[in-house]
């Protein structure tokens, strides 16, 4: 689990990357094994709403998304 790769998209379509440092509850860098979970905050910088948060594993890994509610 990597917080560089997580992506937010906005409510009107537009991506933002995650802004590293700014949350305490930031999620970490960590290693998870099958079954095992994590939560911690993804923060994206300027002003807009959120609509979804998205993981992929690495540069060319599957993406997993959310909605943000």
């Amino acid at each position: 689990m990597n917080p560089l790769y997580f992506t937010l998209t906005d409510t009107s379509g537009g991506k933002h990357t995650v802004e590293l440092g700014v949350d305490e509850d930031q999620i970490g860098t960590v290693e998870l094994a099958p079954g095992e979970n994590i939560t911690g905050t993804v923060t994206g910088k300027g002003k807009w709403t959120a609509k979804s948060v998205s993981y992929t594993d690495g540069l060319i890994g599957k993406a997993v998304r959310a909605d943000v509610s």
